[in-house]
């Protein structure tokens, strides 16, 4: 049972060994909203890049001369990174989810490409300094993500 301050009452026997709800840990949010946005800040960059693309070469351009699979997946990347980027602050578990699933992906896409195309791998890699900068930012990503992990707040029933 909860008192007139809306705390669980631990006088009441039948409230004996239930949890205290916990308030947000303040720190813990700040910490969160910092990871998020610096989320945000790269999420926007990279979506800027995409739409330069678009812009300047239209929705069905081929990347000059990649797979079709590979430049849908690269202009589709014009609407997710964008989505990620709201859904980061209007759902922000959601839209770490999310961030991770694309940066991942995209990683995964891009190393493929150079180790298909440009081989040898480490070379291709250190002539490709926009895939490292993936690297280090999925590497970061999954780093930090539990930590942008936002704490739904506990409710008393």
């Amino acid at each position: 049972m909860l008192d007139q301050a809306g705390s669980v009452d631990d006088r009441n026997p039948t409230n004996q060994g239930r949890a205290m709800p916990r308030p947000p840990d303040a720190k813990a949010s700040r910490r969160s909203l910092i990871l998020r946005t610096i989320y945000v800040l790269c999420l926007l960059g990279a979506t800027y890049n995409h739409w330069y693309a678009i812009y300047y070469h239209g929705l069905h351009w081929d990347y000059g001369g990649f797979p079709k699979g590979s430049a849908t997946f690269w202009t589709a990347l014009a609407f997710f990174d964008p989505a990620a980027v709201i859904l980061l602050f209007a759902r922000p578990n959601v839209g770490v989810g999310m961030t991770v699933c694309i940066i991942v992906m995209d990683v995964i896409h891009n190393v493929w490409i150079q180790a298909h195309y440009f081989p040898p791998l480490l070379q291709a890699l250190a002539q490709s300094p926009m895939v490292i900068e993936q690297i280090i930012f999925m590497l970061f990503v999954l780093l930090t993500s539990p930590f942008a992990w936002t704490m739904k707040r506990q409710t008393a029933a």
